[in-house]
Order: structure tokens, then sequence, then C-alpha cells
């Protein structure tokens, strides 16, 4: 059996963690969560992250101990034998093919501000351009992911900073009136919205499923996955306090853009549309670094199950550049079946499901 190159190092994993987290959940699922949840929003968000803690620990326990691709396959049939590991293995690709084709859909949801090309047709090209990256070889696209989670989270400093000074600058009146009804639904819509986002920290876990690629994982992986999560813990609560504070609630709810619709409060002085460029740009490489790592990260699921001869052998073969191609294509085709048949919403309320099932498994 050929096993996979080493070449995933500490930011390599970071910046898969980050951008498998850090899209949809931030630039488009806001404003679904606000109209169950009100202002309170933003705590669902922190709420949601402390919700992922246990099984961070649990899978950089089990990363190190076991650094084998397949993450929670691996694990639970290694625990309990191939009936559950199939179950909570196909799980969590499903769950993460769900995850990722949410994003691509996103991605394709803010291009609309300069084409009329459906969003479904440019996820589908963005998906495509992905698997051709990832078929190339791993240490390829962990390299194209570290350029874009690095815009982005520099983009996300920018939007911060500009958006608390505006918030400082603004009314108390008009604030006390945006965060008015803090708790909209009541507790009970509270934590469904919690349960709703949670989605949102989904592709913080998924690093072990390429944990046989990363350099020196008793280091690397659990100091990665703790850098990646206060990372989106901070930029996600701090982030949907200010699109809250900036945008009224009539505006915000169900809005599929609010952090666009934010930015045009926050920005409003500066000339040319440049911050919203900044902003959009930002959005994109976000949608597209969680399309990316999710695809390499799914991909190595089929692989695993193969590798036990669970799934067709052929789904655990290496192509010349040592990563599993079939595997990389069929993950592929099933973003985009998902992508054409099933709803933004859907998608987010399925994946959400997939990963608080999996995680009563373990």
């Amino acid at each position: 059996m050929m096993k996979l190159n080493k070449t995933l190092r500490l930011w390599d994993v970071v910046a898969l963690c980050l951008g498998a987290m850090f899209s949809s959940g931030f630039f488009l699922l806001p404003g679904l969560a606000y109209a169950y949840t009100g202002p309170s929003v933003f705590l669902a968000y922190i709420g949601a992250g402390f919700l992922i803690l246990p099984s961070m620990l649990s899978q950089a326990e089990l990363c190190t101990a076991m650094p084998k691709s397949g993450g929670v396959y691996f694990f639970l049939d290694r625990a309990f034998g191939p009936v559950i590991g199939t179950i909570g293995g196909l799980g969590a690709y499903f769950g993460l093919v769900l995850k990722t084709a949410f994003a691509l859909v996103g991605f394709g949801a803010y291009l609309q501000f300069y084409t009329t090309v459906p969003s479904s047709v440019i996820a589908l090209v963005l998906a495509l351009l992905f698997v051709l990256l990832n078929i190339a070889g791993a240490k390829e696209s962990g390299s194209l992911q570290k350029i874009m989670v690095g815009f982005l989270c520099l983009a996300m400093l920018v939007f911060l900073g500009e958006g608390l000074r505006t918030l400082a600058l603004t009314p108390l009146d008009i604030i006390g009136d945006r965060f008015s009804g803090f708790f909209a639904g009541g507790l009970g819509q509270f934590f469904y919205s919690m349960a709703f986002v949670f989605v949102s920290y989904a592709g913080l876990t998924k690093v072990g499923s390429v944990a046989e690629e990363v350099v020196d994982p008793e280091r690397n992986i659990p100091l990665g996955m703790g850098i990646a999560l206060f990372l989106a813990m901070f930029i996600y609560g701090l982030g949907v306090f200010i699109v809250v504070g900036l945008v009224p609630g009539p505006e915000l709810l169900n809005n599929l853009q609010p952090i666009a619709t934010a930015e045009s409060y926050a920005f409003s002085w500066f000339p040319g549309g440049g911050a919203f460029l900044l902003v959009i740009g930002a959005a994109l490489m976000a949608f597209a670094s969680t399309g990316n790592a999710g695809i390499l990260a799914s991909s190595r699921y089929p692989l695993a199950m193969a590798r036990d001869h669970l799934l067709p052998g052929f789904l655990g073969r290496l192509n010349r550049f040592n990563v599993p191609g079939f595997g990389v294509v069929v993950t592929g085709v099933l973003m985009g079946i998902v992508i054409i048949f099933v709803s933004e919403e859907g998608i987010a309320k399925f994946a959400s499901a997939f990963q608080l099932s999996l995680l009563i498994i373990n």
C-alpha cells in the first residue's frame, strides 16, 4: 500500500482548518440565523464554538496517536469495528461534502454583484477547478490555501477595525434599537440558532482526514487546530456583533450578503467602491478556501475506506502525483449533485445535522 507524502506543516494545518470553517458561516449565515434569534445571533456563534471544543480535543489526541488518512472513519473503525466505522465515516464524509458545497454556492451568491450567471453554475465551475487542483497534489493545494487564508485574515482585520470605528461614532439610541429584542425568539430559538450555525465550525476537525500528510503531527495538529479555532471564534463573534450593530434588523433578516451590506454602512465614506471590493474579495477568498480545503479533506475518506475494502478498490489508488485521484473526482461529483438539487438553507441544515449526529456517535 502506497503512503501519502508528508508535505503539510503548521501553517498549512492552520490554513486548512480556518479555510474549512471560515466562509459561509460568516458571509452567508448571519442573516438566516438572525431570523431565529435576533440580535443575540453573535452569542450563538460564540456558543457554537465552545460546542466544538470536546470534539477538537479528542480529535487532536487521536490524530497524534494514529496519524492516518480517514479521520473519524479510521478511529471508529479501529475502536468499534467496520460497521460503526462505516456509519461514522460516511456521516463525516457527507457532512463535509455538504459544507463544502454550501461554501461554493456562497461564492456564486457573492459573485452575483458582478455577473448575471446563476450562482449554481459558478459553484459548479469552481468545484471543477478545485478538483483539478487537488488531483495535482496536496502540496500545491496547501500552498494556494495559505495564500487565500492570508488575504482573507488581512481583509477581515480591516473590516473589523473600520466596523468598530463606525459603531463608536453611531448614536447610542440607534445602537440600542439595533439590539432591542435581544432574544427575539426566546431561549429555545437561541439554542436552535446555535445548532444552525454549528456548521460554521464543522471543518475544524477535518484536518484529521489528512493527518497522514502532516509533518510532526504530535505538535502541528493540536497547535494548528487551537490557533484556527481561536481565530474563527474571534472573527465570528466580533464580526457578527458589528453586523448586527450596523445593519437595521429588517434589512438583515434572511439577508444572503450580510457582510457586504454591513460594509456599505461601515465604509460609506470611502470613494470609488474600493472598500467594497476588498470585502467582496475577502468573501470570495473565504468561500474558495473552504471549497479547496473541503475537497482535500473529504477525498481522504473514500481512500481510507477503500484501503479496508469497504469501498471499491479504485478509490484507494494513488495517481502519479501521489494523491487519491478517483476519490477527489467522486467527491467533486457528489458536491455537484448537492449544488444542483438542494437549496442554500437546506444544505446548511443537512450539514449541521450530519455534524451534530456524528458528535453523538462519537
